[in-house]
């Protein structure tokens, strides 16, 4: 008969090996004879949090833990848990824990040096990180510790200036602003309608890792401009809860958003600890309510769309590769997406293959993902759906697929370039593609959801029904929204059978409501009444 440490070999192996079902009930074997068996509790714990089962994994990793304290992976990995069930102090007093028994583990030194940074604890954050450093020395980890002492570095230098009274009072902006991201579009377009409204702002890039940024160039020139100090109150960051960094003695403030119904309790945690929450849309707000974030420190701001005149952006030219002109179709459909589950391009590409025709004069126009490389991806999917529908692309409208970063100037003749914009998106926050396209006159296809909410209805734009159905992947716990896709195709047929007939416009809604100079008119009378400003 095997011996435990044999059973408990084979099932690390299988752990390993990528088969979690048979280690599970190898380890469930261990402790039918053992049940004070630390090790086969821990790795059942994991492989149960693994499989969706948050509060049974971390019950098991507790006994672990009990039963030997000093399990320095049940430790890690029990820190994990409890930081991703929004257990932070709990969770940091396990890693604090973890280091004591591995002085020299240096990512746990990062996640304490990073957990203080985000406290504005920034002589223990220098003291941990630089520590870190040492340790992962010419590692896979030195350009992100670099980053973030710079940023104890930055954050010391906005504390040092918030008490000179002998500088002019501004606010610190904090936010990528330099890649070809939503964020980053945001970034832009508020700061500068803030400069433009009156407000002296300190823009400070948000620099967590190496990002294919866009070139100098193709950046309004403003933006590399904005590195004076100022005498600020509070420090407003564009980005997610997680990265959040306070500054000493001034507010922290966090513009964001969030796609589904609610927001993971990780988010809601950190969110917490930040004195306010900016979101684009009341279906944001309504996601930190539902996670309990106090009402009265949760407050909407739209985004906003660019007013352009029709003709005033030339279309770009866009050819595939047989040759022919994108240009050449009267109904020209753009979606832009980046490569994820919760954009669905499997259900928009679905409903394309099913209802389209070669024949049809019209073609979607899609662009896919940030960067390069998203051919090979679009291609496997259409595989897929090929052989789950029984059509080839080859018997539907065609695609013109168009990869690669885009400046915003470039985006706007892309926009210009189609009559259409769709989307069938699980959930958005704001969906900046889609509301720009309404805002330059494009008939828009819409998921009666989320966002679109905020700034779309049935008057202005074709909204597609959708139903709560559990979400997937970096968003599974949570709901999001499935758009109907017998009624998006029956939507699509209608739009290309008769263009004319189905026209509508969101131009002068968007217009009237929207503008980035409303949006950030409406950013400065909520930081004043915050007294942010």
């Amino acid at each position: 008969m095997p011996s435990i440490h044999d059973i408990l070999t084979k099932a690390v192996a299988l752990h390993n090996g990528g088969q979690p079902e048979r280690a599970a009930a190898l380890y469930r074997d261990v402790l039918a004879v053992e049940p004070a068996e630390p090790h086969s509790l821990h790795l059942l714990g994991l492989q149960m949090r693994r499989a969706g089962c948050e509060a049974e994994g971390i019950a098991l990793m507790a006994r672990s833990l009990l039963l030997a304290p000093t399990l320095a992976p049940a430790l890690f990995n029990q820190a994990r848990a409890l930081q991703d069930s929004g257990r932070l102090d709990e969770a940091i007093a396990h890693f604090r824990r973890k280091l004591e028994v591995d002085p020299n583990c240096g990512v746990t030194s990062i996640v304490l040096g990073n957990e203080a940074l985000a406290r504005g604890r920034l002589d223990e954050a220098e003291r941990i990180l630089r520590r870190a450093a040492a340790l992962e020395a010419g590692g896979a980890f030195a350009s992100r510790l670099r980053r973030a002492l710079e940023r104890v570095t930055t954050a010391r230098g906005i504390a040092r200036d918030a008490a000179d009274p002998s500088l002019p009072p501004g606010l610190v902006v904090r936010g990528a602003f330099r890649d070809s991201s939503g964020y980053a579009h945001k970034v832009r377009q508020f700061v500068r309608h803030l400069v433009d409204a009156g407000v002296r702002v300190r823009l400070v890039d948000l620099n967590h890792g190496d990002v294919d940024n866009l070139p100098d160039g193709q950046i309004d020139p403003l933006l590399h401009t904005l590195d004076r100090p100022v005498r600020a109150k509070a420090v407003l960051s564009f980005t997610t809860p997680l990265v959040v960094e306070a500054v000493p003695n001034l507010k922290t403030i966090n513009y964001t958003v969030f796609e589904a119904l609610d927001i993971p309790p990780l988010w809601a945690a950190h969110s917490r600890r930040h004195d306010h929450v900016v979101v684009a849309t009341d279906s944001s707000r309504r996601a930190w309510l539902q996670a309990g974030h106090p009402a009265d420190r949760v407050h909407i701001c739209p985004e906003g769309v660019e007013p352009l005149e029709p003709g005033r952006v030339a279309p770009a030219a866009i050819l595939d590769g047989t040759g022919r002109r994108l240009a050449d179709y009267r109904v020209r459909i753009l979606n832009v997406s980046d490569l994820n589950s919760r954009k669905n391009l499997e259900g928009l590409l679905r409903v394309w293959l099913r209802t389209t025709r070669a024949e049809d004069d019209a073609a979607l126009l899609l662009k896919a993902g940030k960067g390069d490389g998203a051919s090979g991806s679009i291609r496997d999917l259409l595989a897929r759906l090929t052989a789950e529908t029984g059509r080839t692309l080859g018997e539907a409208a065609p695609l013109f697929l168009v990869e690669g970063k885009l400046s915003d100037t470039d985006m706007m003749s892309l926009h210009a370039a189609a009559t259409h914009y769709w989307s069938m998106s699980h959930g958005e926050g704001w969906d900046l593609p889609m509301a720009q396209a309404g805002a330059m006159g494009l008939t828009l296809l819409a998921p009666d959801h989320s966002a679109y909410h905020a700034y779309l209805n049935g008057r202005v734009a074709h909204m597609i029904p959708s139903h709560v159905t559990p979400a997937l992947d970096g968003y599974r716990g949570r709901d999001w929204w499935t758009p109907d896709e017998a009624a998006a195709a029956r939507l699509l047929r209608a739009v290309i059978d008769d263009p004319d007939g189905t026209r509508l416009s969101a131009r002068e809604h968007l217009l009237e409501h929207f503008s980035w100079r409303s949006a950030a008119h409406r950013l400065i009378g909520l930081l004043g009444g915050l007294d942010a400003l």
